[in-house]
């Protein structure tokens, strides 16, 4: 890669793919977005936009606007399938993340290469905002959870996700398969994967129960290593991963791919926890730590613009391997880790080549 070469790989990315995605009346919006929050660490929104713009009043002004865009908060996954990052054969992993009083389910699919790319972002209330009068409760928490309490009337949490889910599925126009983690096995999300014919592996707890056999049966009690159980009215395999001396338990994933061998499904699973490894370096390299909002769509926003950061990143550089040692055997250096300060040692020797930065464009030729 030449000198500035990620820079401008991801500049030239910007400009050809991702600004021909949205209208035009939201082109400033987004340019600004990403100039503030994508490939930046986060400090608060405040901070993030007024060190894109000098004067602050117009910073606050148009974070304000950005941040309160509901549509286009709708739209960013838009943008990002211009990538072509998920294809009809993906695996995507599905987990939700807490920030501060706010939940955000993702979805991100398989490189294997160590980190997934997130794909899917919707937001809503954390079901554990403390309770009012609680020792944890503040008058910030004791606001976000009456919002969500009446959230909770118009949708529950399930519906949430199955409607973020079903929203995927439309706007790629295929369903991925899909890999959760504990916590999506239920009935509702169950039934309605299996009636859209989504292929989906989803890990259960050794104490919960099946039909085995006409039996009802603890998973942890079942038989074989690759069982046909019946849950829900369905017929489903359930996947016993082999020992681990790492592990306390193996892995019960519960599937209704019926096809695929029981070394590939363990295999798949276990690249399922390279959306945890995304979250790590979401909230530490990028700072999302410190996130803050009452709002759902201004967490949905900022997530989106960190996450088109991220695969830009993966875009312009196709990482190949999935992380290399430094001096030191023990410590491994990610590809996002690598390539984000590769981009950060460039961006500046590229601001004084050329006087942009890589958000800059002519607005009347896009």
């Amino acid at each position: 890669m030449s000198p500035q070469g990620i820079v401008r790989d991801t500049r030239t990315l910007i400009q050809n793919k991702l600004l021909y995605a949205v209208p035009t009346k939201w082109l400033p919006q987004l340019a600004f977005g990403l100039e503030a929050f994508a490939l930046r660490p986060f400090q608060s929104a405040g901070s993030n936009a007024r060190s894109v713009v000098a004067n602050a009043n117009t910073a606050a002004s148009k974070v304000r606007r950005l941040l309160g865009n509901d549509k286009l908060a709708s739209h960013l996954g838009t943008v990002l399938d211009q990538l072509n990052l998920v294809k009809p054969g993906s695996y995507v992993n599905i987990d939700h993340s807490d920030l501060d009083g706010l939940t955000a389910l993702v979805g991100a699919v398989q490189t294997r290469n160590g980190r997934a790319i997130p794909c899917m972002v919707e937001t809503t209330y954390s079901p554990r905002i403390p309770s009012h009068g609680s020792t944890r409760s503040t008058p910030r928490t004791d606001k976000l959870r009456t919002d969500m309490m009446f959230c909770r009337q118009e949708q529950s949490f399930t519906g949430h996700t199955i409607d973020a889910l079903q929203d995927l599925a439309d706007r790629l126009g295929f369903w991925p398969k899909l890999v959760f983690d504990r916590g999506f096995g239920n009935e509702s999300i169950i039934e309605h994967l299996n009636a859209e014919r989504a292929i989906f592996y989803i890990r259960l707890k050794a104490e919960n129960y099946v039909e085995c056999d006409g039996q009802k049966t603890k998973i942890e009690n079942i038989p074989n290593k690759d069982q046909q159980v019946e849950l829900f009215g369905l017929t489903l395999r359930v996947i016993r991963s082999p020992k681990c001396r790492r592990a306390k338990q193996p892995w019960y994933i519960l599937t209704n791919d019926m096809t695929s061998s029981r070394n590939k499904i363990v295999k798949i699973y276990y690249h399922r926890f390279e959306i945890e490894e995304t979250f790590k370096d979401a909230k530490h390299l990028f700072e999302l730590q410190r996130l803050s909002f009452n709002r759902p769509t201004s967490l949905k926003i900022v997530l989106w613009l960190v996450f088109l950061g991220i695969a830009l990143l993966y875009a312009v550089t196709n990482p190949d391997k999935q992380q290399i040692r430094t001096s030191n055997s023990k410590k491994l250096i990610s590809w996002v880790r690598r390539a984000y300060e590769q981009f950060q040692r460039e961006l500046t020797s590229f601001r004084g080549l050329t006087g942009l930065t890589p958000w800059q464009h002519d607005w009347g030729q896009v």
